[in-house]
């Protein structure tokens, strides 16, 4: 799946591209993406299925239906924070429940990395190991933390950045979506300005390149250019996982539209 959209509205203007692949070995692929228009901003999120058999597949995919027509149904007068953590919870509800009821979608589960621009704001929820990263002034600065056993060694000071690129655990997730009934969530609330990109991908993606690979990428090409360059890359490197990668570039942004705006565009 890929797809190139450009939004201009009175406070904000982007272009934005996304791509996903199922890469070299896998059969099927269990990463779903999705981007939504809201009201004078967008939402745009990336899944990444776990199970086997298919179910990560299912589960993504719900993930992304269940945000899609939860931030449908949010109060136009309330924090964007709060709608957007909500919907999250939800997903995670529906995971949970379909794992539990339906035989072979049995321990299903799925990473979900959401960001919603209103304006010049950026909201985001996270849980699982997919990523979302900011490329300003060219530098690249992740903003959510992997939920993995290794980046908690990293944080005690077990393991160094570096050994934790290649550990064999690496992938062993803490918590995702359908883990449990109820789960946490991270969240982030900054201001972006012109120039800011936004990326999101899953760990096909930064598994596969480096840091200081995704910035080169990121500086040399526009959205649709810096996906495909960064996907090639990664089939190149062995392509052993699924792959997917969001890149919104801001051209234009101002102070976020009075609530009455989202009622509006919900209802």
């Amino acid at each position: 799946m890929q797809a190139l959209m450009e939004l201009k509205n009175n406070t904000l203007e982007i272009e934005f591209f996304q791509l996903t692949d199922a890469g070299t070995v896998r059969e099927a692929n269990e990463d779903a993406i999705g981007f939504w228009p809201c009201g004078e901003g967008f939402l745009i999120a990336v899944a990444d299925g776990l199970g086997g058999h298919h179910s990560g597949e299912v589960a993504s995919a719900l993930a992304l239906e269940v945000m899609g027509r939860e931030m449908a149904r949010a109060p136009g007068a309330g924090p964007l924070m709060r709608s957007l953590k909500r919907a999250v919870q939800q997903a995670n509800l529906e995971i949970y429940q379909k794992s539990i009821t339906v035989p072979e979608l049995h321990r299903m589960g799925t990473t979900l990395t959401a960001s919603l621009v209103a304006g010049s704001t950026l909201v985001a929820a996270h849980i699982g190991d997919s990523r979302l990263y900011l490329f300003r002034s060219g530098v690249l600065s992740q903003l959510t933390k992997d939920h993995t056993s290794v980046q908690e060694q990293v944080e005690y000071g077990i393991l160094s950045p570096e050994e934790a690129r290649t550990h064999p655990d690496r992938h062993r997730l803490t918590n995702y979506l359908g883990h449990d009934l109820i789960t946490s969530v991270d969240t982030l609330k900054l201001d972006i300005q012109a120039g800011d990109v936004l990326v999101q991908c899953s760990d096909g993606i930064h598994d596969a390149l480096s840091e200081s690979e995704m910035a080169e990428l990121l500086r040399e090409g526009r959205p649709e250019a810096a996906c495909k360059a960064a996907v090639q890359r990664s089939l190149d490197a062995g392509g052993s996982d699924n792959m997917s990668l969001q890149v919104a570039a801001v051209i234009s942004c101002s102070a976020p539209p009075p609530p009455a705006s989202w009622w509006r565009f919900w209802h």
